[in-house]
This record gives C-alpha cells, structure tokens and sequence, in this order.
C-alpha cells in the first residue's frame, strides 16, 4: 500500500468512528406506530419501488459499505487529502431573500491552513482557517444558498452505524444504484414503497460508488453530475450540482478543481482586522429536528410539513423555504411558525430542515 493510500486509510478510520459518534441527520426519533400521513413523492423523488429493510448484519454492512465509499469519494475535507483549489459558479433562485449568479471558491492546503470565499448579491465574505481558528473578513451571515452548496460539495455523507435502516434499488440514468434511507424512526421497520418523513436519503451508484442523489428531507434534492469525468488524485469530482426544492430547480453549480500549487504564504494569514474581531461566524452542516403543533383543523392522522431554513448565532430565522407538505393548506401556517420562532442560540449558523407535525388536538 503506497504512502498516499495509507493515509488516506487511517484518515478514512478516524473519520468513520468521529462521524458515527455526531450523525446530525437524525438527532430525534419517532415510533412508527404513529398515525402520518404518508409523504407523496414529488418528480425527483428517486425511490418509486418496493423499499426493502436489510435483515441481517451482512445486509446491513453492504448498505453502509456502499455509503462508505460515496463517503470516501466525497469528503473533500477528510485528512491526507492532497491540497487543492475549488471554484464553483452558481445560480440560485427560489424563495428565499438572497438569490442571483454567485461564486464561491476555496484554497485548502489541511485541515489546519485553508481559505474560502463566496458572493452572491450583496453578500461577499472571506474566510480563513488557521490551526483551528476560523477568521472572517467580515462578521456576517451567510445566504442560505451559500450555506447548502457548500454542505454539498465537501461533506454531503454523514454515517451512523446505530441508525434505521432501509434501501431501494433504483435505476439512475439507465444504471443500477442503491438508495439508502436513514432515520431515527424507532419500532419495527417495515417495507413499503413510501419514504417516511423522517429519513434522509443517499442514492450511489452500485459500481462506481458515487453519491448521485442527497436529500436531507423530502422534498429537497441535490443531483450529482460526473459527466466529465473529472478526477483529482483518485476522486471523482461531480462537475455539476443542481438542486430542487418542492418540486422547483432552486439552484444550478458548475464545480471546478486543481491541485493548489505554489501559493504565497501570507495568502493563509488572517489580516490584523480579523484577528481584532475575534473568531468567525462558522457554518454548521445539514440537521433536522421536529416541532409538534396541535391543530385544531387536523384530525386523525398527523400531517408533516418540511421547513428548510437558516438560523443565526442567536437563534433567529434568517431564510426559509417550504421543501414538501403533506397538506398544502398547512404550508404557510407552518412556515409562519417557524418564522417567529426563536430557536436556541448555538453560536453558530445552522442550516435546519425542520419538521412541522401538526397533530389533532387535545380535547
């Protein structure tokens, strides 16, 4: 095994055993033995056949060994990676306040020593990472477009050895993929042909395993391209990211990449104005969590509705989006409360996919 792949290996290791402990996508669980009415997929939905519970511990092990490789493939941040330069130029549209073309890029020389930039609109920063301190150019929120890309290019799989489990074997562009959906649903799993609420899906190409679908809730999906064929020391990089949001194409990327090179030194030193303002507003991956919402217009069963939004340091909705709902009525009452509600402040910004269950009332 050469030098590179050793490291690479050990890095793999590590990364597994950190993320297996700090898995975002399912920070809540929900009995299956609950009354929901079922999620109606959109067009891009992927999994339109009979969905399957793995059963046994091989079955298990050939889901997440299929997720570990798109994990392998396309964890730009992971240790020993060589270092590189990544642009990216995007369209964003949709909903929310900030959309418009927008550029972001990023110089990474280690986990330790890297830059990234990102505009759109009004909206310019610069960041950088120095022997775990991120500095800013600016003190600023990011758009949530901005936030979602970038979740997307360096780090879209996340594992959890502990989590429900259940697949379905599509075909993606005329080839055999597996979509694997992961939930903290709680009960026994069953097999249906209808993706519960509460699972986020990664759909990988069976050969190559490469992560071509991420949806972190219904209703939202980001589509990987590697039509070019683009490769940087063993990876294949997607050249294209597109997303859809309730059904509408909300964002458009085309991705570029190159080894780093000769650089100066001083371009990864925070300038003396970022330093005197102390530690950056930092950006924190993908999570989900629910609120439950007594309704008296609802009866029987309790109707979900999909929130995608951005909070800020201090627990304030900054962006939202409806990504699917149950009860199309339900979808501005449930954007409404999220809107005005204060969440705990983190100290960071979050991007949160939140599921609204409006339940009957209590008598």
């Amino acid at each position: 095994m050469s030098k590179f792949r050793l490291v690479r290996f050990i890095a793999f290791i590590k990364t597994v055993i950190a993320l297996a402990a700090w898995f975002t996508f399912a920070p809540y669980t929900v009995a299956q033995t609950d009354l929901t009415l079922p999620f109606v997929a959109d067009s891009y939905e992927p999994v339109r056949t009979a969905i399957h519970v793995p059963s046994t511990p091989v079955e298990r092990a050939a889901a997440f060994s299929l997720l570990e490789r798109a994990l392998q493939n396309s964890d730009m941040h992971m240790a020993g990676t060589p270092p590189f330069y990544l642009e990216a130029s995007f369209a964003a549209g949709g909903g929310v306040a900030n959309v418009g073309s927008g550029n972001l890029t990023e110089a990474w020389r280690s986990g330790q020593s890297w830059l990234w930039t990102a505009k759109l609109g009004g909206y310019s920063q610069i960041q950088i990472g120095l022997r775990g301190t991120t500095y800013a150019e600016k003190k600023v929120a990011a758009p949530l477009r901005v936030q979602m890309l970038r979740s997307a290019i360096f780090w879209p799989v996340r594992l959890n050895s502990a989590a429900a489990l259940r697949t379905a074997a599509i075909q993606w562009h005329g080839k055999p993929a597996t979509c694997i959906l992961v939930s903290g649903v709680t009960g026994s799993a069953t097999e249906t042909q209808v993706r519960l609420w509460e699972e986020t899906e990664y759909c990988v190409d069976n050969a190559t395993g490469l992560l071509q679908v991420y949806s972190v809730a219904p209703g939202s999906y980001a589509l990987y391209s590697y039509a070019e064929n683009s490769r940087f020391h063993g990876r294949y990089i997607p050249d294209q990211i597109t997303f859809f949001m309730n059904g509408a194409r909300i964002l458009d990327s085309q991705i570029r990449i190159t080894d780093l090179g000769s650089v100066d030194d001083s371009l990864f030193d925070p300038t003396p104005q970022m330093k005197a303002s102390g530690p950056a507003i930092t950006l924190k991956m993908p999570e989900r969590f629910p609120i439950v919402f007594p309704s008296a217009s609802v009866a029987g069963a309790i109707k979900p509705v999909i929130v995608h939004c951005s909070i800020d340091i201090n627990g304030n909705v900054l962006e939202e989006e409806l990504a699917s709902a149950s009860d199309p009525a339900l979808a501005q009452i449930a954007l409404d409360l999220v809107q005005k509600t204060n969440f705990s402040a983190q100290g960071v910004q979050r991007q949160v996919y939140i599921n609204v269950r409006f339940s009957p009332a209590a008598e």
